[in-house]
């Protein structure tokens, strides 16, 4: 693997005629900022270790926790702190004092974020790189853009700096939640118009729910919801079927966008892809660029856009994306390739590098397709024969995040286990308790091209300890039917994990109806199977999220107790930004640049 990093940093310098130098990570991954570095970049690291103490408290708003769920403006409080000039906007407008950086989002500074400008800049623009193309940009046909729809397009609330505890009124003003928690009611800002001249009343966004049911009923079904209804010119209703904990979390991302658009073009029409939001998409050619514009008419402080025009080139080759920034082409853009990251520290980059890390990735075993895996100790064994800190090293230089739990650090869903630990010989001791000789072991990993480096480090792993595992690739269009019908062995992956979700993966991998099937306890334990499916009913019935994720945390002890679900690696993600762009804030998570902060 080393010698496949030395290719490929060969390849690279000789197409930029340069050398590059390797930089060892420093071992203290706190967050904060680092001066003095190669090439007197600014550097922002993520400490996700600390992410559960260093959650702000909620300063306006309402958890998504809570039982009481009303969120009217006179019922919040300002921040301690607040800017100057801001004595006439609402608490929930405010930022939050207590913000600091940690695993879900990320700034670069935060005196830039309580102290920025908050209107236009007339004639300011920024150029970035789009993180990939995104053909159809309507929110049900880019569900997995993230990148893109925070920034153009909003719901009733939304989500603090992407919080899962700060849900704060948006389009909505304020919302109550009736004693059974199956009716909702929304009181609409008054003022708002799509971007397109269209009013945002209560009449349009029912209708809009309309139309977004049309396109995806599934994200209406997966929340009970049953009926939504203007009941008054600014005051709309939604009643649910039986309760759901995260409910205020979906209605974050059930966006809104303006019937008058999608009566004349239909619901996946890209010119319907018209909202409330602090941008909209002025320009799109294909595979060539995005060109967001600031809403003129944008309505709340603590999201008010600054720059006006923000270009997103489309380039798809790591090499071109970093000699765009290097040339000054681009403003700004995220990548994944520690070549790319070595090279800027190492050759007088003076702007802002932010390093933190990706998405949970654990390992699941199928004991389907390989009958030795219905054995507890061989699932155990399975992990202690894995180093997953070795393979951080090799794959990326000791940079990656090696999981405490099945889910990301430091996010909702985690329960760190302390039972995922390399240790070859424990994992011999517990092959020869099962009976099984590890030399008697043989299957095949049928894996797509993206997981390949992974695979076969734990492939050179396993083969110590004489278990044969085959690599095989897959083609990716080929994957989800694989995963669907069984007939993988091993693999990896987080089947849908959010912070705002962390009950999602278990509505793909546990009931033999589900998409992805990745929990096969019914096969060897069928009464722990029985408890499994027994808090998930109760995890999907909880009417609070702290009830929910109580439930979801079991399933979690479950499936990490049971070696069925393992531990693997966070890898590293980077950002480069100009230092003449101010304010970076990021959703680590998701990586998403939240637009409207920034400014020059």
């Amino acid at each position: 693997m080393k010698k496949l990093r030395a290719i490929l940093c060969i390849v690279l310098a000789l197409s930029m005629v340069l050398v590059f130098a390797a930089c060892s990570k420093d071992s203290d991954s706190g967050s904060g900022t680092e001066s003095g570095k190669s090439g007197g970049a600014k550097i922002v690291k993520e400490d996700a270790t600390s992410a559960s103490a260093g959650k702000p408290n909620s300063s306006a708003g309402t958890s998504s926790g809570s039982s009481d769920s009303s969120s009217s403006d006179s019922e919040t409080t300002a921040p301690a702190s607040a800017p100057e000039g801001t004595a006439d906007v609402p608490a929930d407008q405010l930022p939050d004092p207590n913000m600091t950086s940690t695993a879900l989002h990320m700034f670069s500074n935060l005196e830039e974020y309580y102290n920025r400008p908050h209107e236009i800049e007339k004639g300011s623009s920024i150029r970035l790189l789009a993180t990939n193309d995104v053909p159809a940009y309507t929110p049900w046909n880019a569900t997995a853009e993230t990148w893109m729809l925070p920034n153009v397009y909003e719901g009733l609330l939304w989500s603090y700096m992407g919080q899962v505890t700060d849900i704060r009124p948006l389009i909505a003003e304020s919302y109550t939640v009736s004693d059974d928690y199956l009716t909702w009611t929304f009181k609409i800002r008054e003022g708002i118009k799509f971007t397109d001249g269209t009013v945002c009343d209560a009449p349009a966004i029912e209708k809009a729910w309309d139309f977004y049911n049309q396109a995806s009923p599934a994200s209406f079904n997966n929340v009970h919801l049953v009926e939504w209804k203007a009941t008054g010119d600014y005051e709309f209703v939604a009643r649910l079927s039986s309760p759901c904990s995260y409910f205020a979390n979906t209605v974050t991302r059930l966006y809104i966008l303006s019937p008058t658009a999608m009566e004349q073009y239909g619901v996946n029409d890209n010119r319907s892809a018209i909202g409330t939001a602090p941008y909209y998409i002025s320009s799109y050619t294909t595979g060539v660029e995005f060109i967001f514009t600031a809403n003129p008419d944008y309505y709340y402080y603590d999201r008010m856009p600054v720059i006006e025009t923000v270009h997103f080139s489309i380039i798809n080759d790591n090499t071109t994306k970093l000699m765009a920034m290097v040339n000054g082409d681009i403003d700004g853009y995220a990548f994944r390739a520690l070549e790319s990251y070595y090279y800027l520290m190492e050759h007088d980059f003076d702007g802002t590098l932010l390093m933190s890390n990706g998405n949970c990735d654990p390992l699941f075993l199928n004991p389907k397709t390989v009958p030795e895996f219905m054995h507890f100790e061989v699932r155990k064994a399975m992990n202690r024969f894995i180093d997953f800190e070795g393979i951080n090293n090799l794959m990326y230089d000791g940079m990656g995040l090696v999981q405490k739990s099945m889910w990301t650090v430091g996010s909702s869903g985690e329960v760190p286990f302390d039972g995922f630990y390399y240790d070859p010989d424990e994992g011999l001791e517990l092959m020869a308790q099962a009976g099984i000789d590890p030399k008697s072991m043989t299957f095949a990993a049928k894996i797509i091209d993206t997981a390949g480096d992974f695979f076969v480090t734990i492939q050179g792993q396993l083969d110590k300890v004489g278990i044969k595992m085959d690599v095989e690739p897959l083609e990716p269009e080929a994957n989800f039917t694989f995963l669907k019908n069984g007939d993988w062995t091993i693999t990896c992956g987080n089947s849908g994990y959010a912070d705002s979700s962390p009950y999602g993966p278990w509505t793909f991998i546990l009931l033999p109806e589900h998409l992805i099937r990745e929990c096969w306890q019914d096969l060897y334990d069928p009464e722990l199977y029985d408890k499994m499916k027994e808090e998930y009913n109760a995890m999907t019935s909880a009417p609070t999220w702290d009830e929910m994720l109580e439930h979801c945390h079991q399933l979690t002890k479950y499936q990490q107790e049971d070696f069925a679900g393992q531990n693997g690696i966070q890898p590293p993600y980077f950002a480069a930004y100009s230092k003449d762009v101010k304010d970076i804030v990021i959703i680590t998570e998701n990586h998403v640049l939240l637009l409207y902060y920034l400014y020059y």
